[in-house]
């Protein structure tokens, strides 16, 4: 009788620290999110804490979400008590098996990718970020600690600097980034993202890929999500 066996979801490919607390980068293949599309979601998690209780106790800003003002729930889009803790359970559980970069060409050869599902992709570091990126169709990402990260021209080149106020957005772009400005308040130099103006998805699109589309504007949207009031609320601080 012939057996198959069954294909992972997910994989684990980066383990590390962050400000003392361990953390892992999970992969997932498959995603019923209809704003992105058909991409590998690629998430950051606490190891020890789930990621409701690191927001309840503020952990996340601390740790894997460094310098986003919308962390430990003041207006992060991100329902963390859904896909993130059922990532981080299926990770507990030892549903992912761990990949290194000679088999990337085979998990993500030819697949978008969405770096930073959940957390800041620039815990990834930067020769896995450009090992997954050359072999893929293509990817989004947004980093918040472009002020501060000492390698932070390196990652621009593939992800968006993630900003909510004016400043913010006027110090990124001096600075030579792509920005992903997320305000109730439209710049004038930036395009509306296509999801919203023209309902395409991620997939679609992708350009939210940093200075790769050094060509293109920067990108706007809307705060969105249960806690658009408190987004709303930090732009305009």
């Amino acid at each position: 009788m012939k057996t198959t066996t069954k294909k992972p979801t997910g994989y684990v490919i980066h383990r590390g620290t962050t400000a003392g607390k361990a953390f892992v980068v999970i992969a997932t293949m498959k995603t019923r999110n209809p704003k992105t599309g058909p991409m590998a979601q690629i998430w950051f998690l606490l190891i020890d804490e789930d990621p409701v209780q690191s927001v309840i106790n503020g952990t996340d800003a601390a740790t894997i979400c460094q310098e986003c003002p919308f962390a430990s729930g003041n207006g992060c889009y991100v329902n963390v008590g859904n896909a993130p803790l059922m990532v981080w359970g299926a990770f507990h559980r030892g549903s992912y098996p761990e990949i290194f970069p000679a088999q990337y060409a085979a998990i993500f050869g030819g697949k978008k990718i969405r770096f930073g599902a959940y957390g800041n992709p620039t815990l990834l570091p930067i020769a896995k970020v450009k090992a997954i990126a050359s072999v893929s169709a293509g990817w989004t990402g947004y980093f918040h600690d472009w002020k501060t990260n000492p390698m932070a021209s390196h990652y621009a080149q593939f992800f968006m600097a993630s900003t909510e106020t004016e400043n913010s957005r006027k110090m990124a772009e001096s600075m030579g980034y792509r920005t992903f400005h997320v305000s109730p308040d439209k710049p004038e130099n930036a395009m509306e993202c296509l999801s919203d103006s023209k309902g395409m998805d991620c997939a679609t699109c992708r350009l939210c890929a940093g200075l790769s589309k050094a060509r293109q504007p920067s990108i706007w949207i809307n705060p969105h999500g249960a806690k658009k009031k408190r987004a709303i609320a930090a732009a305009r601080k």
